[in-house]
């Protein structure tokens, strides 16, 4: 099958190349006419958006449902952390923001021909050669979050994503929506593991485990008795005694 898109004939599970604008110091990559980009980014700017629900707005992101007059029911992540470390400021020098480049991951996502939300536009403003500020907006996916009887579906999408050669981080259960019986990836960062990637796989599903304890019951025979997966466990274990280690430790201080 193929679709259409500007104009263009597009193959099933490939994705049209994106837009690229510029307006002052901001650039943006976007599926959206020039017109149609520079008008949301105005929009998003100016703070003239209409919030329909917000997800989290603290001092690390904004990730809101936003409505516009033009491009109705939008999904708005401002990496606010990254957009302000002085590090990750400094690692812009060389490669895209954050919100740029998680653009990209989901084209990645719909090229592989997994689920995962369509990818509207995204800005960086750059100064002096670093990116001082970013967001990015693609379509609100209206589905339901992933239950416990959806487990057998969402740890087989996550079987292919590691055959495919990803991982996806954070695999928590909250982090799966279901359209129908179609598992759809949301808030995800693609990684291609470098080393010991049957390690890092296992403590993905360790993870998803931990998140919807129902998903044991899926595992291969293979699986359950891989040496893999249970280091990886003990490693989540330890992962987990450390952070609320310091978290205890953070908790003294403010006392």
């Amino acid at each position: 099958m193929a679709s259409e898109s500007a104009g263009k004939v597009v193959p099933e599970n490939t994705v049209a190349p994106a837009n690229h604008f510029r307006q002052g110091a901001w650039r943006l990559v976007s599926y959206l006419g020039e017109a149609e980009s520079l008008t949301l980014l105005s929009v998003i700017e100016q703070g003239e958006m209409t919030f329909t629900r917000v997800f989290r707005d603290n001092r690390r992101t904004l990730s809101a449902r936003i409505e516009t007059d033009t491009d109705g029911a939008l999904m708005l992540k401002v990496p606010r952390a990254r957009n302000g470390r002085r590090w990750e400021r400094m690692l812009t020098f060389f490669r895209g923001s954050d919100a740029v480049r998680s653009f990209h991951q989901l084209e990645k996502m719909k090229a592989m021909g997994f689920a995962a939300p369509d990818p509207v536009l995204a800005c960086e403003k750059r100064q002096s050669g670093v990116v001082v500020d970013a967001f990015l907006c693609y379509r609100f996916v209206d589905g339901r979050p992933a239950e416990a009887g959806d487990a057998g579906l969402v740890l087989d999408a996550l079987r292919r994503l590691h055959r495919a050669g990803y991982l996806r981080t954070d695999a928590q259960r909250a982090n799966f929506l279901m359209d129908g019986d179609q598992v759809v990836f949301i808030d995800f960062r693609l990684k291609r593991p470098r080393f010991f990637a049957s390690l890092q796989k296992a403590r993905e599903l360790d993870r998803f485990i931990r998140s919807c304890p129902e998903a044991a019951v899926h595992l291969t025979d293979q699986e359950r008795a891989s040496l893999w997966l249970r280091l990886a466990h003990r490693l989540e274990n330890l992962s987990f005694a450390i952070r609320e280690s310091k978290r205890d430790i953070r908790r003294k201080k403010q006392q």
